[in-house]
């Protein structure tokens, strides 16, 4: 989720400033527009293959000078934006890896005899799961494996989420109707019933939603008063010359956005009444996969840093540890912003009389005879004046 909210901040930029840009160059283009057409009723007025005057050749000269400007500036902001672009694919290959087979699972370890009968029952039993009934029969059959149960519950209860998420409740209902005992402390029940009411009100008047509602939202009246009134106030928003709803009842009137919560809400408490798991065991697998990769391709490339390898032996960890606002923070190694190193007894930290500190390497490479002039500022000084700093 962070990666993708730092791409998406990039992106933003890149966004904002080709919307800058396209608004700047249509301004300008409109106002040479608007020259040139100054320009050509002036020269107009002047008799035909009569000699331009001298003011009318000043008055051409400006404005072929100001076209050659605004083209020029157009260039210069078209290679900036085309360099904020840029940044955007940097920001992706950055945030995102696309290789993660150093800490994947070895395929070959899915086919030797003992898991890959396993892998594949999975898989059936996934396309069984999803209500894909004759992929999973072509699989099994061409595969040959062992028969697997087709869990023909579950794919009742994906189809009636399916026709939940294109705006069709019946199917739930109906589901929910014969549960109706086991339901009756869920909220899944009046969810749909709402729903039914609300595309009654689209689609056969809304006479049709209110007789709807005072057949089934009593029985919920006292569990759902809040989210009741607001679907009755819904339905004033239903008819066919009804102004634009009001934020507060626009999802209540988009049935495909109100049916996938619905949707969701219907595998949740079926699963949840039927003791099945909601995830098939190999969708649980993928999705635990894809958190944790991330995390494992990060650590493997931090403990194979050249640096880390030789931190086993010292006193520093190899990975930063959040201490909390309690635990302080402390720096157990400087790194010196020249040369991008870390330092060591060798090579350890030296303070400038300015005050900025580098590494002695970089204090060597810099200094030039008995003078040294800091990087970060224009003091000169002497590479003696220059002290050693510990950390402790």
């Amino acid at each position: 989720m962070e990666s993708c909210i730092g791409v998406e901040q990039d992106l933003d930029k890149a966004l904002s400033k080709f919307t800058t840009l396209n608004d700047h160059t249509n301004t300008a283009l409109q106002d040479l527009i608007n020259q040139v057409e100054e320009v050509r009723k002036e020269v107009a007025r002047q008799p035909h293959n009569a000699t331009l005057t001298q003011a009318q050749s000043i008055l051409v000269a400006e404005l072929a000078a100001d076209i050659k400007h605004q083209v020029f500036q157009i260039s210069t902001d078209h290679r900036e934006l085309h360099a904020t672009v840029s940044r955007v694919g940097k920001s992706i290959d950055r945030h995102f890896i696309s290789d993660y087979a150093s800490v994947a699972p070895k395929a070959e370890s899915f086919c030797n005899e003992v898991n890959r009968p396993i892998m594949e029952q999975a898989i059936a039993q996934h396309l069984y799961r999803q209500g894909l009934e004759d992929v999973g029969d072509t699989f099994v059959a061409e595969a040959k494996i062992t028969p697997v149960e087709r869990t023909c519950t579950f794919a009742l209860l994906q189809r009636c989420a399916a026709a939940l998420c294109e705006g069709d409740p019946s199917l739930a209902l109906d589901w929910v109707e014969k549960r109706a005992d086991e339901l009756r402390h869920s909220s899944l029940p009046f969810t749909l019933h709402r729903m039914q009411a609300l595309k009654l009100a689209r689609e056969a008047g809304v006479g049709a939603a209110i007789l709807y509602a005072r057949a089934q939202f009593p029985a919920h009246a006292a569990r759902h008063e809040r989210a009741l009134q607001a679907a009755v106030c819904a339905l004033a928003w239903c008819t066919q010359h009804a102004p634009p709803a009001p934020r507060q009842y626009r999802h209540l009137l988009d049935l495909k956005a109100l049916g996938a919560e619905a949707a969701e809400l219907f595998i949740v408490e079926a699963c949840s009444l039927l003791h099945l798991a909601p995830l098939s065991p190999l969708a649980g697998a993928v999705l635990a996969g894809a958190r944790v990769l991330p995390a494992l391709h990060d650590i493997k490339a931090k403990m194979t840093h050249p640096h880390v390898i030789a931190a086993w032996s010292d006193d520093e960890l190899p990975l930063e540890v959040d201490l909390g606002e309690d635990g302080g923070g402390y720096h157990s190694v400087f790194a010196c912003p020249i040369l991008r190193q870390q330092a060591s007894e060798h090579n350890p930290p030296m303070r400038l009389l300015c005050g900025h500190v580098i590494s002695r390497d970089a204090l060597n490479k810099l200094a030039v005879g008995v003078k040294l002039k800091c990087p970060y500022c224009p003091m000169e000084q002497s590479p003696s004046e220059a002290r050693q700093i510990y950390f402790s």
